[in-house]
């Protein structure tokens, strides 16, 4: 059995409550109908500002006494009504109260949701709610507006974040950050590589933020290791069809590095163009050439140096590749499987560039035949224990020729 009741309650609008009834014996049974009333609560009061339902309040940090209270509301039959009072985080004040206003302790710099919910003291299924949710101006984690720094003389940077009273500046490394009265600049000063950081406090909110992304402040020459040559924007350069030409580009995340000059190892045999951080290379001549390129900053300069395979693409691809180049711990030389092991160089020589004194020797050809060479057609030399810097490494065929490729040791 389903009833359907509608009723208006004084100064109230029509209400309409659906109650069903199933009896599984079929067996008349009384069914009783509670009919009341409670007014829905239409706004919310704190610290002066009234609120619909559901809005939100930016309220200003401290701990202070203010008071919360919504319009009381009406009931049909007239019935007494206690309120329930719900707060922020670290809020204090009273859980319930027969009126519809209390007085709370505020929390410094907490948020959060008020509500208040009016029950009807003669049933438990009448209840009626609001709230509002309050903001606090908290600091936000600062930006530091600056890139990373190449850092040749002092320098004054500064930072960004909302609500901040001041600014915590800290720093690694060999690098200082000098902000007299904590505000949202400083100096920067130092004597080696390192970062800046800063955070920002809220005196008023009593709270600091997290600090910032740090920026790197570079107080040396241009590291090696950090710059990247690749070819047409692809990867690294190491061959080339004879008379094809590449676009060769220098990359660094360093701060501040300039790029020089492009050299070639057989100047006489190269095309060369460079400008800045691009050089367009090409050449006619089969053979294994040594690129360098240098760039620098305030504190020095260095080179970096690759090396390109030219050889006649109708021929097919070249016989061998070396690599890595620059290489750290070892080089690695490693054969075309196509290719028979009687067109394969037969020794190998590795010369330092600084008096051409020879510092290694492997008779690459007693290892043909051998399963490990087999497997994947590679010879490795041990570089570790050399010093760092400029070889040739000098491939001897078996007619008497010889290619040579220049390695950088780093």
């Amino acid at each position: 059995m389903k009833v359907t009741y509608t009723w208006t309650p004084m100064g109230g609008s029509k209400q309409t409550k659906v109650i069903t009834s199933i009896r599984s014996n079929g067996v008349n049974e009384a069914q009783p109908i509670e009919v009341k009333y409670i007014s829905d609560p239409t706004t919310i009061t704190f610290n002066g500002s009234t609120l619909s339902n559901n809005n939100t309040l930016l309220y200003a940090c401290g701990a202070a006494q203010k008071t919360i209270s919504i319009p009381g509301v009406a009931t049909d039959p007239n019935a007494p009504v206690t309120y329930y009072f719900f707060y922020p985080n670290g809020w204090t004040g009273p859980a319930t109260s027969n009126v519809p206003s209390v007085t709370v302790t505020t929390h410094v710099n907490q948020g959060g949701t008020i509500k208040v919910e009016a029950k009807r003291n003669d049933s438990n299924n009448f209840r009626t709610k609001i709230s509002i949710t309050i903001t606090r101006p908290l600091p936000t984690k600062p930006v530091i507006n600056s890139p990373d720094i190449l850092l040749c003389n002092p320098q004054t940077i500064t930072a960004s974040a909302s609500n901040a009273t001041s600014y915590n500046w800290t720093s690694t490394g060999g690098i200082t950050a000098n902000s007299p009265g904590n505000t949202n600049s400083a100096q920067i000063t130092g004597v080696s590589d390192g970062t800046v950081m800063v955070s920002a406090t809220s005196s008023v909110c009593a709270m600091t933020t997290a600090n910032s992304n740090p920026i790197n402040v570079k107080r040396s020459a241009p590291q090696p290791a950090s710059l990247l040559v690749t070819a047409n924007g692809g990867g690294s350069p190491d061959f080339m069809c004879n008379g094809a030409g590449v676009l060769l580009s220098a990359y660094t995340a360093e701060p501040g590095t300039q790029f020089g000059i492009w050299t070639s190892s057989d100047p006489g045999n190269t095309i060369l163009n460079a400008n800045g951080g691009t050089a367009y290379f090409n050449s006619y001549v089969n053979n294994c050439y040594g690129i360098d390129i240098t760039v620098s900053n305030c504190f020095g300069s260095v080179q970096k140096g690759i090396t390109i395979c030219v050889d006649n693409c109708a021929k097919g691809m070249p016989i061998y590749k070396v690599f890595p180049n620059p290489a750290k711990d070892q080089v690695k030389i490693q054969f075309d499987k196509g290719r028979a092991t009687d067109q394969l160089p037969q020794v190998a020589r590795l010369l330092s560039e600084v008096g051409a004194k020879e510092v290694r020797v492997i008779q690459i050809a007693e290892l043909y035949g051998t399963a490990a060479f087999e497997q994947n057609r590679t010879i490795e030399i041990p570089v570790s224990d050399l010093p760092r810097g400029t070889y040739y490494l000098m491939l001897l065929n078996r007619d008497g020729s010889w290619d040579e490729v220049r390695v950088v040791l780093e």
